[in-house]
């Protein structure tokens, strides 16, 4: 282990050891060699879930998670984790609404920071959750846990049991294994199980023996995690994000693929990527923008996503029920393809936007972004995938005809 890193578990370690202390996790295989065996082939499922056994959170904005509900699909996702340098895991797909725990150590208290919130999932900001700080020698007594859940939103009384459960679980784990970070994210409930679905644990280097014999095995040193440097895009964002900290936040995560997937409102942005992914189209980006960002982020956050090379295709949006002005959205946008050198008419570009003053924004759309094809509030975001596809299999001279 170099310096003071910190030891990480791996999927197929980390899961395991939940499950032995008591968290519900789904069943799962790990996988070394592209032509899965008869004894390879998982009891579970389908679909099954896809990723590489590596250490730490972040593979879903990543693209490196896949959802397969056939063999064909399931045998290509493995292939391509298994490309990629690490094993791949097959877990068992859970349904079910998301909801965030984690228990990170402070530092500066010499504490730990709990976490809850009622959401989680892909893109989940953790600053986002409800918190508290506890003592390490004080415990996580009921009457924190219940306000935490209070501020955290979650009122269904099953549920609240179930996590005020679980967190009694992870903080005697994060304590006597004298763990730095246990985040489950996210847990997935379906009204009768609390299933942990993605985890990433890590440790103190300098850990007692007896703490450390506690720890799931094996642990890997982080830098052998998979990552890459943030790309100038990325950057850009982060930047303008940081210098008006006091507006609301925007994300932008570049992905390997040719389809801009420019849809606000979190859980949209989601079921964006997985309906282009569905129809065999590879997403370029996940981006995300809470109300009341400001005109200099949206612009950057627009114009990064519109500036990533080698474009073939964008699908631009949000939630139908949103409460931010159209016409300012869209303004933000035609002004963000400007600053890219962007060309509609050029690059097949599918746009779904409602809200207050929606016709307004469509005839702004319409006037200032030649060749968008603009859909109205009764299309649903599969439409608009569909759509896109179709523009994209179009010549320049059909897809002229098919502007609205």
């Amino acid at each position: 282990m170099k310096g003071d890193e910190m030891p990480r578990a791996t999927e197929s370690a980390a899961m395991p050891w939940l499950r032995r202390l008591g968290v519900e996790t789904p069943e799962l295989i790990v996988v070394t060699d592209e032509q899965l065996s008869a004894s390879d082939r998982p009891a579970f499922g389908p679909p099954w879930v896809v990723k590489p056994d590596i250490a730490g959170s972040g593979k879903g904005l990543a693209g490196l998670v896949h959802i397969c509900r056939t063999r064909d699909e399931l045998s290509s996702a493995v292939t391509a984790t298994l490309r990629s340098g690490a094993p791949a895991v097959v877990e068992e797909y859970v349904e079910g609404a998301e909801c965030y725990l984690s228990i990170a150590l402070d530092e500066t208290t010499r504490g730990a920071v709990v976490r809850a919130n009622a959401t989680g999932g892909v893109g989940f900001d953790a600053h986002q959750a409800a918190a508290a700080t506890v003592g390490l020698t004080e415990g996580l007594e009921d009457h924190v846990v219940a306000a935490l859940l209070d501020e955290a939103a979650v009122h269904d009384l099953r549920l609240r049991s179930a996590i005020a459960g679980a967190l009694q679980v992870l903080w005697t784990a994060f304590c006597g294994a004298e763990a730095v970070l246990i985040e489950v994210n996210p847990f997935r409930w379906d009204g009768e199980r609390l299933v942990a679905v993605g985890v990433a644990v890590e440790f103190d280097p300098h850990g007692h023996p007896a703490a450390q014999a506690l720890r799931p095995t094996p642990l890997v040193d982080p830098g052998a995690v998979l990552d890459r440097a943030p790309t100038p895009r990325e950057l850009a964002v982060r930047e303008a994000d940081a210098a008006e900290p006091n507006r609301a936040g925007i994300k932008f995560f570049e992905l390997d693929g040719d389809v801009a997937c420019m849809i606000t409102g979190g859980g949209a942005g989601l079921l964006g990527l997985d309906y282009l992914t569905d129809l065999g189209l590879r997403p370029a980006c996940y981006l995300d923008a809470s109300p009341g960002a400001g005109s200099e982020k949206l612009q950057t956050l627009f114009s990064s996503a519109l500036s990533v090379p080698g474009l073939r295709g964008v699908l631009f949006g949000g939630a139908v029920l949103s409460l931010a002005d159209a016409r300012d959205v869209a303004l933000e946008f035609v002004a963000a393809a400007d600053r890219a050198g962007f060309d509609a008419t050029r690059v097949p570009t599918v746009v779904r936007l409602a809200g207050p003053h929606e016709a307004a924004a469509h005839a702004v759309l319409k006037e200032r972004l030649p060749g968008a094809l603009v859909l109205d509030r009764a299309a649903s975001l599969e439409d608009a995938c569909d759509l896109l596809l179709s523009a994209m299999e179009r010549s320049p001279q059909e897809l002229e005809g098919l502007a609205r």
